[in-house]
């Protein structure tokens, strides 16, 4: 019995669905980035902007390399930032 292929190969679709998840991916580490500055400005710190790329470079890794399981991953990390949220009381 002959595979089917669809019309993309896999570097085709996993392209497709890192630009998918960079849709949900690029507000979360805003998130991330957004909340841990608001808790460092109360000491006086602050994280550069370069975290900010370095946390959406990690997110575009991660669902290109595991895309399968990226949006497990992403549902763990809002999870995460639910919790976190209630904790500080925002």
């Amino acid at each position: 019995m002959a595979r089917k292929r669809s019309q993309g190969g896999p570097i085709e679709t996993r392209l497709i669905g890192l630009f998918a998840s960079l849709f949900f991916s690029v507000p979360t580490a805003a998130f991330i980035w957004l909340g841990v500055n608001k808790q460092l400005a109360y000491s006086g710190g602050f994280l550069s902007s370069n975290y900010l790329f370095t946390c959406i470079i990690v997110f575009a890794v991660t669902a290109l390399i595991l895309p399968q399981l990226f949006p497990s991953i992403l549902g763990s990390i809002w999870r995460g930032i639910l919790k976190v949220e209630r904790w500080w009381g925002w």
